[in-house]
């Protein structure tokens, strides 16, 4: 049905003196249509006899104006583009490993930037070293539909604010910024009606004064052939009365001031926090942009590109909680599928970083390399292997200490949430420790650590609640 219906389409925006797809079609006194083109030709032919259309074989006089049909342009060239999109999609891919077999394509990395026959394929499905390599349908257009953004993503929704095709990043990353937005609003607006609500006390303070003085004038008037020592006395209030209204209008004036530049910085902080968001908003789809790898002083975000389908992560990517419903995550080789997980954005390969996570409910703070494993539910949970080191809670106050299958049972009950996590590449130590009214170390693991580490999160329970937060990054 649909190929018939192409075809018939196709048919209609035919030129019935070229047959082709109409370029600059002119319409008939009659209705038909045909192209510029061959428009002139059939006039430049018909010089000696009237002019009739190519269809219906109606006749015209020798000098007619032909009106361009806009419409009809307009539906042909997109007609024109989505053909050619079509026949360019069609077109067979072929294994960039197997030139001269000609194997056809069984999957795309996006990582790799290659095509892959079954066979090749295997090591990208097997192998911890591919961990996080995305494999999709074969594509023959691979740099058009890669976001320009983040390698790892493929164009997905089409932003009508910048008119392009954008990745689920890019979708995140635009609710983030509109998220800004509406709080700067909401922010202005705040300060705006104090403002007024101040000038407008202000303001009867003012009336309030004149009134004061406009009596104190007419009881004057009233008094000044009795009393005279008393005008005096009667002028010495009313200047006094007219310093009052000076300071109120001069403290007025400076407290605006002051309002209108904390309105200013309070704004510059929240667009500045949310600057490189707002930068891929404007910047050109084909500017090259590259996600932070390395530490940022003082924010560290969960990586939504890990996060498991158990767990659900806050709008600013720095507090996950555990959920009882799977949650509709788009499929990736890099996302913890079975044991509810998730890695921070950032890792670290050299210095000291302590991160500070408050927890509740039955949790796991680790620190794990990247290459973890991410499809097991039990190899691939922190301290199960020897890529991760792990500090286990089961919900009631006890504490273990968990790496490469090791379980080490803690002394003592934790009395607060707070989490300390040290990590000292120099001297190769990981170490937790409680952060209450005093500091209270809890255990420290002794790792020569050869890769990037992460911080890691893991929430079991649903019941107790779990939820963890990153609260400082130091």
């Amino acid at each position: 049905m649909e190929e018939t219906e192409k075809t018939k389409l196709e048919e209609m925006l035919t030129c019935p003196v070229c047959q082709d797809i109409f370029k600059d079609p002119r319409q008939l006194p009659c209705g038909h249509s045909m192209c510029k083109g061959c428009l002139d030709n059939v006039i430049d032919h018909s010089s000696d006899t009237l002019l009739s259309c190519p269809v219906c074989r109606e006749d015209f006089g020798q000098i007619i104006r032909f009106q361009k049909s806009y419409a009809l342009a307009n539906i042909a060239e997109d007609f024109r583009v989505i053909k050619m999109r079509r026949d360019e999609q069609t077109k067979s891919v072929y294994c960039d490993f197997c030139p001269e077999k000609k194997t056809l394509a069984f999957k795309t990395c996006l990582k790799c930037e290659v095509l892959l026959c079954k066979e090749h394929a295997k090591d990208h499905l097997e192998l911890p070293v591919f961990t996080g390599h995305p494999l999709v349908r074969p594509l023959c257009d691979l740099m058009e539909r890669k976001c320009p953004q983040h390698d790892d993503e493929v164009l997905r929704y089409y932003c009508n604010t910048s008119r392009r095709y954008i990745c689920n990043v890019c979708a995140l990353e635009t609710k983030r910024g509109n998220l800004a937005t509406e709080a700067s609003t909401v922010l202005r607006r705040h300060l705006t009606e104090y403002m007024d609500q101040h000038f407008k006390m202000l303001t009867e303070q003012i009336t309030d004064t004149n009134e004061s003085v406009k009596k104190l004038q007419e009881d004057l008037q009233l008094e000044k052939h009795k009393v005279n020592p008393f005008l005096n006395s009667v002028t010495m209030v009313l200047l006094c009365l007219w310093f009052i209204v000076l300071y109120y209008a001069y403290n007025y004036s400076v407290e605006n001031q002051t309002l209108t530049e904390a309105l200013d910085k309070q704004q510059n902080g929240v667009h500045h926090i949310y600057s490189s968001i707002a930068e891929l908003l404007v910047d050109h789809p084909m500017k090259s942009h590259t996600p932070p790898e390395t530490e940022e002083q003082g924010i560290l975000m969960l990586d939504l590109g890990t996060v498991s389908p158990f767990l659900r992560l806050s709008a600013d990517f720095q507090t996950v909680e555990r959920v009882k419903t799977k949650l509709d995550y788009p499929n990736s080789n890099s996302r913890f599928n079975k044991a509810p997980q998730v890695l921070s954005t950032q890792c670290f390969s050299t210095g000291t970083h302590i991160w500070v996570v408050e927890a509740e409910g039955y949790w796991d703070i680790a620190v794990s390399y990247k290459t973890i494993q991410r499809r097991s539910k039990f190899s691939s949970a922190f301290g199960n292997n020897a890529e991760s080191w792990s500090l286990t809670h089961n919900g009631k106050g006890k504490l273990s200490a968990y790496h490469n299958k090791r379980k080490t049972a803690l002394s003592g009950t934790l009395q607060s949430g707070r989490i300390a996590v040290m990590v000292d590449f120099k001297k190769a130590h990981i170490t937790f420790c409680a952060v209450e009214s005093t500091i209270t170390h809890l255990h420290a693991f002794k790792a020569e650590l050869t890769q990037p580490v992460c911080l890691g999160l893991g929430l079991y329970r649903v019941d107790p609640p779990s939820r963890a937060s990153i609260v400082k990054v130091l």
